[in-house]
C-alpha cells in the first residue's frame, strides 16, 4: 500500500487528479436526474409509472460526500505545501466553481415558471441565497428549484469548514469526527424526543455529517493510515461496498430514516476508496466525461422536466401519445429529457462554466483537474 505522498492519485501537468471520482459523480447525477423523471408521473400525464426500477438511493449524499472527501484532500495538499489556508482563495474557488451556474439557472427558472403562469412565492429569497435547506425544511419552494437545496447545504458548509482547518492543523481528523458525531447526535436526539418536526428535518436535509464523513476518510487517505488503506484495499470490502452502492434502491428503505444518509454516505466513501485505493472500476471516457459535466447535469435537468411535463398537459398535446401509448411515449420522453439534458450541460461546461473555472487558477494553491489533461475542476 502506498505511504502518505505516494497515494495513487495522478499528476498531469502540475494538477492533481483523483481517479474514480468522475465516474461515481456520473452515476449519483444520472441517479437523480433519473428519479426525478420517474416521480412525476401525474405532472407527464401517467398514472403508474412503465416500469419500476430501483436507482441507487441516496445520490445527493454521494455528492456530499465526494464533496466533502475531495475539498478537504485539496485542504490538507495545501496545509502540507504552505503550513496554511488561504481563506479568501478557498471562497474565490467555490464562487467561480458554484454561483455562475447557479444563479444563471436560479434567474432562468423564475423566467420559465413565470411564462408558464408558475407560483413565485417567498422561496426564492431562500434560494437567492443559499437557504433552500431551510425552505425545503419548511415545506415551500418553487418546482424547478427544489434541488437547490443540496447546493445550499455545500455553500454553508463551505462557510465555516475551511476555518476549522486553518486552526486545527495538527488535530483536524479529531475536529471532524468530533463535529460528525456530534451533529448526527443532534440530528438522532431531536427525532427520538420531537420525532420528524422541523429541528429534525432541518438536521435531516443538513447533512454536514455526510460531507464530514468524507472528510474524514479524505485525512485518513493523505495521511496514510494503514488500517484505513487495509480496510478499503481489501477486495472483498470493496466488491461488497459496490454491490451494496449499486443495489442501495433495493434495500435502503429497511433501514430507519434517521440513519438511512449516514448508512448511504459510509458505502459512498467506501467505494471512493476502492477507487483510489484499488483500481477504479468507472474509469473511462464516457464516465469521465458524464462525471466532468455532472454539476450541470444536477442543475439543469428539473427545468426540462418542469417544460416537459406542461407542454405535454397542454391542450396541444393531450390525449395523444401519452393516453394512447402511456408506456412508450414514456420511454420517449425520458430518452429525450436525459439526451437534451447532457447535451445542455455539455454546452454549458464547456461555452459558460469553463471560462469562470480558468480564472480559478488564480486562486489555487494546489491546483486539480477532473480530468487528466484538461483544465481544473
Amino acid at each position: 500500500m502506498p505511504e502518505q505522498g505516494e497515494n495513487r492519485e495522478n499528476i498531469q501537468q502540475d494538477r492533481l487528479y483523483l481517479p474514480g471520482l468522475n465516474g461515481i459523480r456520473a452515476v449519483a447525477a444520472l441517479s437523480v436526474l433519473f428519479g426525478h423523471m420517474w416521480s412525476p408521473f401525474g405532472d407527464w400525464g401517467i398514472d403508474e409509472p412503465p416500469i419500476h426500477i430501483p436507482w441507487p438511493e441516496g445520490p445527493v449524499t454521494t455528492f456530499f460526500v465526494i464533496s466533502g472527501f475531495l475539498i478537504t484532500y485539496l485542504l490538507m495538499n495545501e496545509v502540507g505545501k504552505t503550513n496554511n489556508v488561504s481563506i479568501g482563495k478557498f471562497y474565490m474557488r467555490r464562487i467561480l466553481r458554484i454561483w455562475p451556474l447557479y444563479y444563471g439557472y436560479f434567474v432562468l427558472s423564475l423566467i420559465v415558471v413565470a411564462a408558464f403562469k408558475g407560483e413565485i412565492n417567498s422561496a426564492a429569497w431562500f434560494y437567492g441565497f443559499f437557504l433552500g435547506n431551510i425552505s425545503h425544511a419548511i415545506g415551500i419552494g418553487i418546482i424547478p428549484l427544489y434541488h437547490f437545496w443540496s447546493l445550499g447545504v455545500e455553500e454553508q458548509y463551505y462557510a465555516w469548514y475551511p476555518w476549522m482547518v486553518k486552526y486545527n492543523k495538527k488535530h483536524i481528523l479529531y475536529a471532524v469526527c468530533g463535529l460528525c458525531v456530534l451533529w448526527f447526535g443532534f440530528k438522532l436526539g431531536s427525532y427520538l424526543l420531537l420525532g420528524k418536526g422541523l429541528v429534525y428535518r432541518i438536521f435531516a436535509v443538513t447533512q454536514f455529517d455526510c460531507m464530514m464523513l468524507g472528510a474524514a476518510g479524505a485525512i485518513m487517505y493523505y495521511r496514510g493510515t494503514e488500517w484505513f488503506k487495509r480496510l478499503c484495499g481489501n477486495p472483498y470490502v470493496a466488491i461488497a461496498g459496490w454491490i451494496l452502492f449499486f443495489t442501495s434502491g433495493l434495500w435502503a428503505k429497511y433501514i430507519p430514516s434517521p440513519i438511512t444518509n449516514e448508512v448511504i454516505a459510509m458505502i459512498s466513501l467506501l467505494v471512493i476508496m476502492a477507487g483510489l485505493v484499488r483500481k477504479p472500476i468507472l474509469e473511462n471516457k464516457v464516465m469521465n466525461y458524464l462525471g466532468k459535466i455532472s454539476y450541470g447535469i444536477y442543475v439543469i435537468h428539473p427545468i426540462l422536466i418542469y417544460i416537459g411535463t406542461r407542454l405535454l398537459n397542454s391542450a396541444m398535446f393531450r390525449g395523444e401519445c401519452l393516453q394512447k401509448q402511456g408506456g412508450v411515449c414514456f420511454a420517449m420522453i425520458f430518452a429525450v429529457v436525459t439526451g437534451v439534458t447532457i447535451l445542455i450541460a455539455g454546452v454549458s461546461y464547456k461555452y459558460f462554466e469553463m471560462p469562470f473555472l480558468r480564472m480559478k487558477d488564480k486562486f489555487s494553491v494546489v491546483k486539480s483537474t477532473n480530468e487528466k489533461s484538461e483544465q481544473s475542476e
